[in-house]
């Protein structure tokens, strides 16, 4: 036991007082003993730091330690905070309204421990029923940059048992390698909510690691109404962010070509939440677009203006069709 690798697990916190004592009961529970914890909260406004310090006992949490951060710095803002300081060969990102299966940390890190070449590694996710699968590994379609997740919405039968490598894994309970931070460095604060899991991943494998879905490690997500799914803010940030990711990632010519096409043809089934959203989400990366282009190193200079203004323009076509009858709204 005392030969184990030490890890650190790193809870972002922002009003979960109602999540937050499930979470840690579990973890007490945890057969991997070789952690310490960090609890990082994004300036919450209910009891969650109160009840954070209420753990600080060596019955409780004797390892454990707290920051308060004085503003929501997003999802990576507020957990570069404290990947800046780890020391542990790993880091855990944990969300605080899950509840873990009692070896899920062991057997997150266990494979890590055997092959050095995963970077990166996730787990297999519940919904709160326990038995319907919510996340098996994460996959982008392409050309709009859609999220997926294998195995949502499935009863868990035993399809996804498999160790194996994905396209990203999701950031509610994600296993980092400290070699993977200090080779391509923290979260891209770019990303305030949504994505931020994607773009890590993305930044790994370039980078020749693998990210891996490990199907031992299991728990339940609770998933916080704190975004609001299916509201204007949330379709904001997740298409900001989405937009954000393919213009780091994406070439001018499969934005132009094939991105903004396919968005045309999509936004005709789009709501009025989203299409507020979207508003904002376009202009987003107009706004972004500046500066994330200057970083493309795949173009000369002649050509990446060329580049720029394509994908401008056609981000501004986006906007004004947004409202228009050519998007289906009269």
């Amino acid at each position: 036991m005392r030969d184990l690798p030490q890890v650190t697990i790193i809870i972002l916190t922002w009003n979960a007082s109602r999540f937050l004592p499930a979470c840690l009961k579990t973890l007490l529970t945890q057969d991997y003993p070789a952690f310490s914890l960090i609890i990082v909260d994004n300036d919450s406004t209910d009891d969650t730091v109160a009840l954070a310090r209420s753990l600080q006992s060596p019955t409780a949490f004797p390892a454990v330690q707290i920051i308060e951060n004085r503003t929501n710095l997003g999802f990576a803002g507020g957990n570069n905070v404290a990947l800046r300081q780890i020391e542990s060969p790993f880091a855990v990102l944990l969300n605080p309204d899950v509840e873990l299966a009692p070896t899920w940390l062991s057997e997150l890190i266990a494979p890590m421990i055997t092959d050095p070449n995963i970077g990166i590694a996730g787990c297999k996710i519940y919904e709160p029923d326990g038995i319907t699968l919510q996340h098996a590994g994460g996959y982008i379609t392409r050309p709009q940059a859609l999220s997926g997740h294998y195995g949502l919405g499935e009863r868990d039968i035993g399809q996804h048992d498999e160790i194996r490598d994905a396209e990203y894994v999701m950031g509610a309970a994600m296993a980092i390698r400290r070699e993977v931070i200090q080779t391509v460095g923290l979260l891209d604060e770019g990303f305030f909510l949504y994505y931020e899991d994607v773009d890590y991943c993305e930044r790994a494998r370039r980078a020749g690691y693998r990210v891996a879905y490990i199907p031992g490690a299991c728990l339940i997500h609770n998933e916080s109404s704190t975004t609001h799914r299916g509201s204007a803010f949330y379709f904001s940030h997740m298409h900001a962010s989405r937009w954000r990711y393919m213009l780091k990632y994406y070439t001018a010519d499969e934005l132009v070509g094939q991105t903004v096409p396919a968005e045309m043809k999509w936004l005709e089934q789009r709501g009025h939440q989203e299409r507020l959203g979207l508003q904002f989400a376009y202009h987003n990366a107009q706004r972004q677009l500046p500066f994330l282009w200057r970083r493309r190193t795949e173009y000369n200079e002649g050509d990446q203006a060329k580049a720029f203004d394509e994908v401008n323009a056609a981000l501004e076509h986006l906007r004004s069709t947004l409202w228009g009858k050519s998007s289906g709204v009269d």
